[in-house]
Formats: structure tokens, C-alpha cells, sequence
């Protein structure tokens, strides 16, 4: 009985020493790890002390002890993976993404953790070819190797993994992947797939006879425009199918009457392709669509009837976009029984909006458009962005679009809108933070009440023909004050609808078209983005000192005006500043020194103006060239060819020395005539004194040097004095 108890106790001795043991290897693997990358933000600082299972990111299984989880997901990692990695073999999830390891392949030995059911690499950097090692990881569930360098040249270790339920390698090259297709198909628990932007090669998607992924609930393959295809036959049958987008995959042919059999659809994006014929009747079947986006194809047929068929069913519509197709119809019967859409796209403006609306988005922009903007529109209370620029848009603005009070972004340029710009604008809209009524006919002069605007970071009244002075109200639009907070609209503007499991399937972005430093950029991010221009307009008067308030502009343009007077000093208070366009104006006088201060500047336009002076110089000044100055026949100095002449102060004081000069040698002139007369005529009578000139001249050789240094000293010190404040001219003797 001893013996077995003995033989037990050596036997449980030697299983913790071996479990240790492999304690201490994982751990060591983790230092090693760490010591082969870079962490610039600490967040692997927590990896201290012996028991590495309460170190960040790491996790133990509670049984064994083994870790078998590391999250380092948006850690932002650098550097290179320590193949010491390799000893965690009861890993089951790794997660390295939102890290940057240099373009190096991904490490082989990542194929060995055959416990592993969770790979992310996305976004980390990674380059060349997949190690066909991946292809042993047989339990693997989820891969995410999107957003790298990465060339895949074959498919084949895909169809290895036989337990994947979610893919994403998106945005790799997989051009010379020809058996996509066919592996995809070889994962019959596959729940989504995401493929977009992948550079997918030219593929018939008709050739798939059999269909073995029948569990999918995400198909993204969008923006690979080589597909080439028409609508292949097996999607119709995915009836587990939420979220489908084939938006810009070159496809054709029409939209078959099987799509009604996608009852579980709750996105569906058909954009960009060359579908053509009419939506069919059986998408009235597609009852739990959220989003429905068929924009830029060559649809065609009756609107009104196609909308009567799908509204019985489509009561939780969002967002529906069918812009730039040939459909055509009356759409003021059944746009108000929608009473859950939130972002409308039909590139035509109805006259139909009614108070129980709850749309935050409308966009129509780029088309033609013409008429009145509808009084209507005032009812949609919940509208947060406004888009009606580049059509033929004429008359006023409606007095009922100031209902519209959480509006934070209108952009209405590029019409041929007239009339004052409201006043209540200023009162009424308050949320504002984007406002452009540039590019068209408005006039008058701009309200002093838009200073209510505290929100106001963008405004563009461009190219239109108001006049007046350019007023105050500058100055107290409070968002382009240095230090004051980003007023970030993007939850508006991006505006997401949510689907199964809470992965976003629809987000409506916006962007900004802006002239700026003398081209057209377009920044996503716009609501970062601070900007004034009040450019080609008939605006008079000086520019105010208000305008060293605005602090945080990023481009500011009132060129093309009749604007006179001097640059302010104040300008040099806009250190955030990239683009200054004050050409074509009236502006005199100097270019203010403190323009010198603004960092930032990369783009400056002072031409065409009544400049004068020397161009001043330092920081961002030095860096421009000549043609940003010129029409400015007075201004001189680097980088113009004109030498600056010295200034009136210096031509005085030197022709007050010339005439110093000139007087000075001429009674030194007339003394030395006289004198030398006067000697001659008493050496010539008197032996005497010739006798003593001798001895004068022998003991006194240097006399007359003398005396014509302290002659040159005075003409010196009086030219001094005449340089000198007059408080000061007296103070100052020989």
C-alpha cells in the first residue's frame, strides 16, 4: 500500500513539474515576443512578474493552466514576431491586428497551433504570400487576414479548413487566385465571407453546378470589377442570406424573379453594375430589407408600380437608394407611407414630405434638378443633412426650412438660388456646421446674425454676388476659435444600420469638395475641416482685425473681391492656417512681418493687389515662389527679381552725409589755400621766418595729419547726431 501511494505522489510530483515547466516555456515565449517588437503606446506594460496569465492581452485556460488566448488586437505593434511564438501550442485564439510588422510573410509556425480557433491578422502589416501552413489549422473557425500586402497565388490550403465559419481577405491581391471560387466552395460551415476589393480574377459565377456553403449569411464581393457575370443562379439558393453586395462587379443581364427567395435579406446592394430591366414584383417578398441600394444602373420602368408592389412588405426600410437608372413614375402616393426611412437617394425632389418623418439624411446632389426648393421640406424635423448641391435649383430658400433646426449640414451650391441669404439662418439653424450656398445667385449683404453660428466650422458663400462690407460676424463664430472642440458629425454623416450579431452592414459616408490652395480636394473627414470663403463676390470695405480670432481656420479665401485697405496684423494669429487666397483685390501698403508666423501655410495667394514694399521673410515664406505675389508693381525683394531700393529714412541720412562731406573738404580746400598763401608770402619777405618754418617743419612732420584726422572725427560725430532721436541730439559731445 505504500509503494502505491508513493508511486503516486512521485507521479503527481512529476506531472506539476512537467505542467511548470511548460508554464515557464510559455512565459518565456511571451518575454521573448516582447522583446523583439516595439511598443509605442506601454500597453504591454503590465508584462511583469512571474505569472504571465495576468499580463494584458493574455489569457489561461482555469484547468491546465496553458495560455490559450492573445489579444494584442489594435495594440499597434512593430517589428518582427519572435519565432519563440511557436511554444504557446495550446493557443486557441490570436489576435495581432492593427499592427505594423514591416511587409514580412506571415511566419510558418503559426500553421502549427492546431488548437487554434481564431486568427486575426488584419491590418497588421503583413506582405508576400500565404504559407500553405495556414491550411492545417483544422479547427479554425474564424480568419481574418484583410487590409495587408498580401498576394494569394492559390486557394487550395482555403479548402483545407473544413471548420471555417467566417472569412475576410479583403482588400489582398488575389489575382492569380483562379480557384477562389471553387475552394470557397469546399467550407460548408461557412457563415460569411468577405472578398471585396480583392482584385478578384475574371470569373463566370454560373460555373458552380452545386452550391455546398448553403449556411452563408454574408456574401461581400463587392468592388471587383473583373467578375464580369451575370447574376449567378446559386445565389437564389442561400435562403439564410441577411447581407448580399455586389455592388461594382462589372455584372449584367437583369435581376431575376428568383430574388424574392432571399426572404432573410436585410441589405441588398446591387450598385454600380449594368443590371437593366425592371426591379422585379417578387422582391415584395424581401420583408425584413433595412437597406436597398440598386443606384447607377440601367434600370428602367414605372416607379409607382413597382413601389405599390414592395410597400406592403417594406415597412422597415432605411435606406433606399435608386439613383441614376432610367425609372421614372410618381413617387408623392407612397414616399410618406415609409415611415422608418432615414436616407433617401432618388436623385428627383419630391414635394411630399410629411411631419411623422423621421429621415436624418437626404442627398441630391448631382443632377438636374429644377424648380423650387419644396416648402415641405420644413417638416422633416429630424433632418441632420441636407444635400441639393449641383442642380438647376432657382427662386428663394423656403422660410419653412428654419423647422428644420438640427440641421448641421446644407450644402446648396451650385444652383441658381437667389435673393438675400436669411437672416434667419442665424436664428434658426444654431446647430450648423457645415453651411455652403456658394456658386450661386445670391446677393445683398451677408447678415451680421450668422455670429449666432457658434457651431459654424465650414462656410462657403463663393462665386455668388453679394456686396457690402466684409462684416464681424467672423470673429465670433466661436467653432474657429484656436482650442475650441471638434464638432464631429460623423455619427450623423456616417450614418450605420446595425444587423445580426451587431456587425454594421450599411454605413452612408459623406465627403467634402473644397477649392483649396488653387485646386479642388476632397476630404472625408470634412467636420476636422475649418474653412471660410467668400470668394468672387462684390465685397468692399477692409479686412476687420476680428479675423486674428478665427485661430483654427484651415483656408481662408476672399479673393476676388473689391476688398481694400491693409492686411491686418492680426492674420498672423491664424496658426493653424494651410491656404491664404486674398488676390485680386484692392489691398495696399506692406505685407504684414507676422505672415512669417504662420507654420502651417503651404499655399499663398497675394496677387493682383496694390502691395508695396519689401516682401518679408522666414519660415513658410521662404518656401514660395513668385507668382504669389504678382500684379503688385510696388512690392520688391525675394522671391521677385525687383532689388528693394533703400528707404527714405536711409537716402536722407546718406545725402545728409554726402552734403557733410562735401562742405567739409571744401573749407578744408579754402583753409589750406589760404594758409599756404600766407606762409609763402611772409617766407618770401622774411629770412627770419623762413629760418623758423624750417625748424616747425623738422620737429612737426605729422602736424597737418593731425589735423586733418580730427577734422574727419567731427564730420563723423555730426552725422551721428543727425541720426539720432532729437530728444537725444544734445546728449552727445566731442
Amino acid at each position: 500500500m505504500g509503494l502505491v501511494v508513493k508511486k503516486v505522489l512521485t507521479a503527481l510530483a512529476l506531472w506539476c513539474l512537467i505542467i511548470n515547466t511548460r508554464e515557464i516555456a510559455e512565459r518565456d515565449a511571451l518575454v521573448a515576443f516582447n522583446a523583439s517588437i516595439n511598443d509605442p503606446h506601454g500597453k504591454l506594460s503590465s508584462w511583469r512578474g512571474e505569472n504571465c496569465c495576468n499580463w494584458s492581452g493574455v489569457r489561461c485556460s482555469k484547468k491546465t493552466g496553458h495560455v490559450i488566448q492573445l489579444d494584442l488586437g489594435e495594440y499597434s505593434l512593430e517589428g518582427e514576431i519572435n519565432p519563440s511564438l511557436a511554444g504557446l501550442t495550446n493557443l486557441v485564439y490570436l489576435n495581432l491586428s492593427q499592427s505594423d510588422f514591416g511587409g514580412v510573410r506571415i511566419p510558418e509556425f503559426i500553421g502549427s497551433f492546431n488548437m487554434l480557433t481564431h486568427l486575426d491578422l488584419s491590418s497588421a502589416h503583413f506582405g508576400g504570400s500565404i504559407p500553405p501552413q495556414l491550411g492545417n489549422l483544422s479547427r479554425l473557425q474564424y480568419l481574418d487576414l484583410s487590409s495587408s500586402q498580401i498576394t494569394v497565388d492559390n486557394f487550395h490550403w482555403v479548402s483545407e479548413l473544413s471548420s471555417l465559419r467566417y472569412l475576410d481577405l479583403s482588400c489582398l491581391n488575389l489575382a492569380a487566385s483562379l480557384d477562389w471560387l471553387q475552394a470557397v466552395n469546399m467550407l460548408p460551415l461557412l457563415q460569411v465571407l468577405h472578398l471585396n476589393d480583392a482584385s478578384l480574377p475574371f470569373t463566370n459565377l454560373n460555373n458552380l453546378p452545386h452550391v455546398n456553403f448553403t449556411t452563408l449569411k454574408i456574401l461581400d464581393l463587392k468592388s471587383n470589377t473583373n467578375l464580369n457575370s451575370s447574376l449567378p443562379s446559386w445565389i437564389w439558393n442561400l435562403s439564410s442570406l441577411s447581407e448580399l453586395d455586389l455592388s461594382s462587379c462589372g455584372l449584367s443581364g437583369k435581376i431575376p424573379d428568383e430574388l424574392g427567395k432571399l426572404t432573410s435579406l436585410k441589405f441588398l446592394a446591387l450598385a454600380d453594375n449594368k443590371l437593366k430591366g425592371q426591379i422585379p414584383r417578387s422582391a415584395n417578398r424581401l420583408c425584413k430589407l433595412v437597406n436597398l441600394d440598386l443606384s447607377r444602373n440601367l434600370l428602367s420602368g414605372d416607379i409607382t408600380e413597382t413601389a405599390k408592389s414592395l410597400l406592403p412588405c417594406m415597412k422597415g426600410l432605411q435606406i433606399l437608394d435608386l439613383a441614376d437608372n432610367k425609372l421614372k413614375g410618381n413617387i408623392s402616393g407612397w414616399l410618406e407611407q415609409m415611415e422608418s426611412l432615414r436616407v433617401l437617394d432618388l436623385r428627383e425632389l419630391p414635394n411630399c414630405w410629411h411631419k411623422d418623418s423621421d429621415l436624418y439624411i437626404i442627398d441630391f446632389s448631382s443632377n438636374n434638378f429644377w424648380g423650387q426648393i419644396p416648402s415641405t421640406i420644413g417638416s422633416l424635423s429630424s433632418l441632420v443633412t441636407l444635400h441639393l448641391s449641383k442642380n438647376n435649383l432657382s427662386g428663394l430658400l423656403p422660410t419653412s426650412l428654419q423647422s428644420c433646426n438640427r440641421l448641421m449640414f446644407l450644402d446648396l451650391e451650385e444652383n441658381n438660388l437667389s435673393g438675400n441669404i436669411p437672416k434667419w439662418i442665424g436664428d434658426g439653424l444654431q446647430n450648423l456646421v457645415f453651411l455652403s450656398l456658394g456658386s450661386n445667385q445670391f446677393s445683398g449683404e451677408i447678415p451680421e446674425e450668422l455670429s449666432q453660428l457658434h457651431a459654424l466650422q465650414y462656410l462657403d458663400f463663393g462665386n455668388n454676388k453679394l456686396s457690402g462690407p466684409v462684416t464681424h460676424f467672423l470673429g465670433n463664430l466661436t467653432a474657429l476659435h484656436l482650442g475650441s472642440p471638434v464638432w464631429d458629425t460623423s455619427p450623423f454623416i456616417q450614418f450605420m444600420v446595425y444587423g445580426v450579431g451587431g456587425a454594421y452592414f450599411s454605413v452612408y459616408t459623406d465627403t467634402l469638395e473644397v477649392k483649396m490652395k488653387g485646386m479642388m480636394l476632397i476630404f472625408r473627414e470634412y467636420y476636422r475641416f475649418k474653412s471660410v470663403d467668400l470668394s468672387a463676390n462684390q465685397l468692399t470695405g477692409e479686412i476687420p482685425s476680428e479675423i486674428g480670432f478665427v485661430s483654427a481656420l484651415s483656408s481662408l479665401n476672399l479673393s476676388r473681391n473689391h476688398i481694400g485697405g491693409s492686411i491686418p496684423d492680426e492674420i498672423g494669429n491664424l496658426s493653424n492656417l494651410e491656404s491664404l487666397d486674398l488676390s485680386w483685390n484692392y489691398l495696399s501698403g506692406s505685407i504684414p512681418q507676422s505672415l512669417a508666423s504662420l507654420t502651417s501655410l503651404s499655399y499663398l495667394n497675394l496677387s493682383y493687389n496694390k502691395l508695396s514694399g519689401k516682401i518679408p521673410w522666414g519660415n513658410q515664406l521662404e518656401t514660395f515662389i513668385g507668382d504669389s505675389y504678382l500684379g503688385n508693381v510696388n512690392l520688391c525683394g525675394h522671391p521677385l527679381s525687383r532689388i528693394c531700393l533703400p528707404d527714405s529714412s536711409k537716402r536722407q541720412r546718406h545725402k545728409l552725409n554726402l552734403h557733410f562731406d562735401i562742405v567739409t573738404y571744401l573749407c578744408m580746400l579754402l583753409g589750406f589755400a589760404s594758409g599756404f598763401a600766407i606762409v609763402l608770402i611772409i617766407l618770401i619777405s622774411s629770412a627770419a621766418a623762413r629760418k623758423a618754418y624750417f625748424e616747425f617743419t623738422d620737429n612737426k612732420p605729422n602736424k597737418l595729419q593731425k589735423v586733418g584726422l580730427k577734422l574727419h572725427l567731427n564730420r563723423a560725430l555730426a552725422a551721428r547726431n543727425l541720426s539720432m532721436p532729437t530728444k537725444s541730439q544734445n546728449s552727445l559731445t566731442c
